[in-house]
């Protein structure tokens, strides 16, 4: 068995995805359990909105209970633009691992996201100076790979190009201008090694393990009654909610005064009246966020996820769905939490990022995760 953590929910799921792709049985568990009978095992975390502190406690607990299951090696999924605690998270695990160094390789050329000479970049633009990252780094941080992963591990990290000798201990970020170099850097990998990265090296990695492909069924039967959950606050993304809304598609964005206001008990029983009403009516629709902004409202990406779960839990009291679709990390693991669901099974990728799950505890919805950045495939996009 390989196991994987993932420092957020939508990573994990993507990596089911991946796993399928290549022929992989996957579970992925909020937890460390026992017994599992599968090939690939993604421990979701949320590690990406704690605190260093919390992070680094829950990387350290769940590397010890993956060890005690003996996989073939632990995998850490790490987002493909460094964002979140990319440093601390692979410092406690290498530790608790007994590595000898990280091979650490985030880029997704094929996304156009590529890392030349030590540098980030995203559509040959330097990450720092593109509109893409938005308030996900911390004040001052450049486009060097080095100083994205955290200062306090700069004098042990080392940015590298194929060919060139590896350092024997340290972190060792592998720079990436074309998917070449990803199969490359999962042909070095040694036990000497944690691998870490995003999504396509992983991909390399189980290509490079030449697996025979399983047929997985492709045709989507979407469930009648579906409700789509778009958290993220990446534009592109509220921009294709916004092109459904004003052709006449069912949108129902977070009234402002659920939002802006302490005691909204009640305006959120409203909102999952209107909720309910609409998917009754309609079968499908989209929850959403416009452009919010309140005085003296702090830390809204947080408030939005609560929100989101809240509500979610509520509707699901009232309604039964089919399919409950949900964009962006924080705002799925907050949701899945509140409804108390730990274990899934990833049956289909629909696109890259785009994974429909079975839920262990519900018998009769589907779970589809997308991550924030990424697309929604046409097959699910539909009204």
């Amino acid at each position: 068995m390989i196991a994987v953590i993932s420092d957020d929910f939508t990573g994990a799921a993507e990596i089911g995805g991946i796993a399928l792709r290549n022929g992989y049985s996957v579970t992925l568990d909020t937890s460390v359990n026992k017994n599992y009978n599968c090939d690939v095992l993604v421990i979701a975390t949320n590690t990406r909105s704690l605190s260093k502190i919390d992070a680094q406690k829950q990387i350290k607990e769940v590397t010890e209970e993956l060890l005690k299951l003996q996989p073939e090696f632990i995998y850490k999924k790490t987002d493909s633009l460094l964002r979140g605690k990319i440093g601390d998270e692979l410092d406690v695990q290498l530790a608790v691992s007994g590595k000898e160094k990280v091979l650490l390789v985030p880029a997704n050329p094929a996304m156009n996201r590529t890392i030349v000479d030590g540098v980030y970049y995203i559509n040959k633009i330097p990450l720092m100076e593109s509109d893409f990252f938005g308030d996900d780094f911390d004040k001052g941080t450049t486009s060097n790979v080095l100083d994205m992963i955290g200062a306090a591990y700069r004098d042990q990290s080392f940015s590298i190009s194929l060919g060139q000798k590896i350092p024997q201990k340290g972190f060792i970020i592998g720079n990436t201008p074309t998917n070449e170099d990803l199969m490359g850097w999962a042909g070095l990998i040694d036990d000497s090694m944690l691998p870490a990265g995003g999504a396509s090296f992983f991909n390399a990695i189980l290509s490079k393990l030449k697996k025979e492909k399983k047929n997985i069924s492709e045709k989507l039967e979407f469930g009648k009654k579906a409700l789509y959950v778009c958290g993220s606050n990446h534009l592109p993304s509220r921009d294709v909610v916004r092109k459904v809304k004003e052709t006449r598609g069912s949108v129902l964005y977070m009234p402002k005064k659920i939002f802006c206001n302490e005691n909204y008990e009640k305006d959120i029983n409203d909102w999952v009246e209107a909720i309910v009403h609409t998917i009754e009516k309609e079968d499908k629709l989209i929850i959403a966020i416009d452009t919010l902004e309140c005085e003296g409202v702090s830390n809204i990406p947080c408030r939005i996820k609560e929100i989101f779960a809240v509500v979610v839990k509520k509707v699901l009291e009232k309604v039964s769905l089919d399919e409950l679709l949900i964009e962006g990390g924080a705002t799925a693991y907050a949701i899945i939490e509140h409804l108390a669901y730990k274990k899934f099974y990833p049956e289909q990728e629909l696109a890259q990022g785009v994974i429909r799950m079975r839920i262990d505890q519900v018998k009769n919805m589907h779970l589809t995760l997308k991550p924030g950045s990424y697309q929604w495939t046409e097959s699910v996009w539909k009204f």
